[in-house]
């Protein structure tokens, strides 16, 4: 990495210079400190550069959504043609703006030789952008390279090894995502069981959410538990996480949300 080199250098070089005149001891304190200080500097620039990036991008997604929520008002107080065919106009607008926030990553693309983890950030951004375009070939081939430390990116690997019958799924909830407590840990809990029901599993559905609850007093988790322990599976519900679960398009809501989605990684 450029960083890496470019501080080195700076390193070495200072040090070199230092022994010369003040001794070895002084040498290795002062190259030392010339690298972490490049490295800082450096690393502060650059992140500068990417927020701005990150910004843009960001703003190009809040447009989208008012422009959307303009048009849901409009058909609201007008209404021009089918409700059918005002959805399909949303979706396309909602799409068009989530491939221009994919063609926008692109402006990151000089960076990843300067920060090594930069690339799997962004691959991580663009397998959410390309879910909710539901163009999951792209989604399976970005996976491998990305970081999932955020609940959002395990829930989809976890659908995604869901739909794909991997056998791997539940050796990836214990190892990934039985650590996660409060809200983000009583969602992925309830993903995953959600998803062991269908597979006509209610133990370990049950077993991970007693799990949860330890760290959890979500209100859809402790009532999903409470179902689940009294024998009313088909009571099981996770519609009360709102957006988060219907964006895993496991099950379509009554009234579809019309929001593009602004977070950013």
């Amino acid at each position: 990495m450029y960083s890496m080199i470019i501080s080195l250098a700076v390193g070495i070089l200072i040090g070199l210079l230092t022994s010369r005149d003040l001794g070895v001891t002084w040498g290795i304190v002062c190259g030392v400190g010339a690298f972490l200080i490049s490295q800082v500097i450096i690393m502060l620039i650059l992140r500068k550069k990417i927020n701005r990036i990150q910004l843009g991008m960001q703003q190009t997604m809040q447009a989208a959504q008012a422009r959307i929520a303009r048009q849901v008002q409009n058909f609201q107080q007008r209404p021009v043609g089918s409700p059918k065919m005002m959805q399909q106009k949303l979706e396309s607008m909602q799409n068009d703006a989530l491939h221009e926030a994919l063609r926008m990553t692109t402006a990151f693309d000089p960076f990843y030789r300067w920060n090594w983890m930069l690339a799997k950030q962004i691959n991580t951004m663009k397998m959410q952008l390309y879910f909710q375009l539901k163009d999951y070939a792209a989604v399976d081939k970005l996976l491998p390279k990305c970081l999932l430390f955020d609940a959002r990116s395990l829930a989809i690997k976890l659908v995604r090894m869901y739909k794909k019958e991997d056998p791997k799924l539940d050796t990836f909830y214990r190892k990934k995502c039985r650590r996660f407590k409060g809200e983000d840990g009583a969602f992925l809990s309830c993903v995953y069981a959600w998803i062991k029901l269908r597979q006509d599993d209610s133990a370990k559905a049950l077993a991970a959410l007693v799990e949860a609850k330890k760290n959890s007093d979500n209100a859809v988790l402790l009532t999903n538990y409470e179902n689940l322990v009294n024998g009313r599976n088909k009571h099981f519900s996770n519609v009360g996480f709102g957006d988060n679960w219907y964006a895993l398009y496991l099950e379509e809501p009554k009234v579809r949300p019309q929001k593009v989605q602004q977070r950013m990684y």
